[in-house]
């Protein structure tokens, strides 16, 4: 191997534990439990996982303070687990004082530890960013054949982890691409919207989009049952082909055109997506909208509490199902109020609900403070589902005309 290609490789190692966005950040209890599980089961007053930066290794999790507890650093230069990171196998030292290769080690002179042993763990693309370290202030015997399995696979473990943050880390940037990036201008209107992931990745998104050659605009809320990087997944595959579809179309071929190109993914996942999409025109507040099994949309006012309920199935549900929209009317003063159904796991039943968006209406003053106000009431409250909402506000007369 020439000096350029291990350049590149350390580059590329540096450039994976960069990614994972682990170092300097807090201990979390899906590394912990590991660390501490080895720490128990190997019998060593100390158990880590180190991972090597540029300089330094940083403890992202430790099973006591021994050497240095979750969250520590050490300078590269005095990191065993520096050497760990430059082989795919074990390095293991049963004495470090008696090995002429580590008895002038920084480790070995400046503290107690005598037994070391540690198992590389990979980041998803495969770089070698790390280690589960056992060490002993005393010299041990060297791993039977039993226990090196047993250490790597507490190290599979770990990297299991590893990749099931990157993958819902790259699921959480999917998710908030979903969303609109622009509000349209639509005198005498306000559009706003939320969404607040519960820390896993879902399927919630909203969308806006004004329909070309009429003076239409469209808002959607859709939610995709389950969750993770194939929820993320189908919920862009619906928002993409809604987006292409509805200025061609009518509000229900849209989205029976979006049900259709679906099927199959929806049909192999064992999924299906409840969704809310309504079309109003700025200039009345003439409506028409289709909900697909979402039921959590709410006509509001000062003077009105009204829940749109539809009866249309899910997409996904049954092939071949089709939707039939409904009219309305949003009068001025009054707001559209899509919201998701972490506000049942909440507020518990529809009519609650209802209550909570009136009352946050009362006290809003536009469709920005609306929306961050129905969040809130659910956010501190919130387990496993995503809150999500969205609002299309007509202003009053006076304000219509100013």
């Amino acid at each position: 191997m020439t000096s350029t290609t291990s350049e590149l490789e350390e580059q590329d190692r540096i450039a994976a534990l960069e990614e994972l966005e682990l170092v300097d950040t807090p201990p979390e209890e899906r590394f912990d439990r590991v660390v501490r599980l080895a720490q128990h089961l190997f019998g060593v007053p100390y158990a880590a996982l180190n991972l090597v930066g540029d300089d330094r290794h940083y403890t992202k999790a430790a099973g006591s303070d021994l050497f240095g507890g979750a969250a520590s650093s050490l300078p590269r230069s005095h990191s065993l687990c520096a050497l760990t990171v430059q082989d795919d196998h074990t390095l293991e030292i049963t004495d470090l004082r008696a090995d002429a290769a580590f008895a002038d080690h920084p480790l070995t002179g400046g503290s107690d530890v005598r037994y070391y042993a540690g198992a590389p763990l990979r980041a998803p693309g495969g770089q070698r960013i790390g280690s589960l370290c056992l060490i002993d202030v005393e010299p041990r015997d060297a791993l039977d054949e039993r226990e090196q399995t047993l250490l790597r696979d507490l190290a599979n473990w770990l990297e299991r982890e590893l990749a099931i943050g990157a993958d819902l880390e790259q699921g959480a940037e999917l998710q908030r691409r979903l969303l609109p990036r622009t509000i349209p201008d639509l005198p005498g209107w306000e559009i706003a919207g939320r969404c607040v992931q519960a820390g896993a990745v879902g399927g919630d998104f909203y969308d806006w989009q004004l329909i070309r050659g009429t003076a239409q605009v469209q808002v959607v809320l859709a939610d995709v049952m389950g969750k993770g990087i194939r929820a993320a997944l189908i919920a862009a595959g619906v928002r993409a082909i809604l987006r292409g579809a509805s200025p061609h179309n009518s509000l229900e071929a849209s989205i029976t055109r979006v049900a259709d190109d679906m099927q199959d993914d929806l049909g192999e996942s064992a999924s299906f997506v409840t969704l809310f999409a309504a079309r109003f025109d700025p200039r009345d507040g003439a409506l028409e909208y289709v909900d697909a099994g979402h039921g959590l949309a709410f006509l509001v006012g000062p003077d009105r509490g009204e829940r749109l309920a539809g009866d249309g199935l899910p997409l996904g549900a049954v092939p071949g199902v089709t939707w039939t929209p409904v009219g309305g009317q949003v009068h001025p003063g009054e707001a559209l109020v899509l919201v998701s159904d972490g506000f049942l796991d909440v507020h518990g039943d529809t009519g609650t609900v209802l209550e909570v968006v009136r009352s946050a209406l009362a006290t809003s003053e536009d469709a920005e403070s609306l929306a961050a106000t129905l969040a809130g009431s659910a956010v501190g409250s919130l387990t496993s589902d995503d809150v999500t909402v969205v609002v299309a506000l007509r202003g009053e007369p006076a304000a219509q005309s100013r």
